[in-house]
């Protein structure tokens, strides 16, 4: 009788689905990516990564947030690490010749729920995905005061310029802004 579970082969990437037969299943699918709030973003590289010294920019642990920002607009697109590198860069989603995705989805409107709907598209099993996810929603007040008061800035918005400069696309992508959630 017909198959009643995923269409998918258990392999590790695509050239194996290619190399298995499975082109037109590949060519067939639901794509999608996840994009985040780039300055939501930022702050938890710098909190998470940079901080703890999980990650470090030039062998230095000791970087400020501003110092951090200053690096990370310095930097091109396709250097910077794959933990700050704008998910437009990361993702082709610009230039003459864009990825094409069936969805965008923004990590703060509801990541596990999100994900469970992009499986159920793809015939993926989304049987991991249970838990309704914590929605991603730091608050203004709290991403004012971080980039705001991160010392060593020259105006009160410099940083929130420098990623809006830094991440324009995603935010374009995204309909993302500073002052909203």
């Amino acid at each position: 009788g017909p198959s009643t579970g995923p269409c998918w082969p258990k392999v590790r990437s695509a050239y194996e689905m290619i190399r298995q037969g499975y082109t037109k299943n590949l060519c067939e699918a639901f794509t999608f990516t996840f994009i985040r709030n780039p300055w939501d973003r930022l702050r938890s590289v710098y909190v998470d990564k940079i901080q703890t010294g999980k990650i470090s920019v030039h062998g230095r642990a000791d970087m400020g947030f501003a110092e951090f920002v200053r690096f990370v607009a310095k930097q091109d697109p396709t250097d910077m690490n794959i933990h700050w590198r704008p998910a437009s860069e990361q993702c082709n989603l610009k230039g003459e010749r864009p990825a094409y995705y069936d969805n965008i989805f923004r990590l703060e409107d509801g990541f596990n729920e999100q994900l469970a709907y992009a499986l159920t598209r793809s015939k993926l099993i989304p049987e991991a995905i249970t838990a309704e996810s914590q929605h991603l929603k730091p608050g203004v007040r709290g991403r004012m005061k971080f980039y705001r008061g991160a010392g060593n800035i020259t105006h009160p918005d410099e940083l929130v310029d420098l990623v809006a400069q830094i991440y324009a696309d995603d935010i374009r992508l995204g309909g993302y802004s500073f002052h909203i959630y």
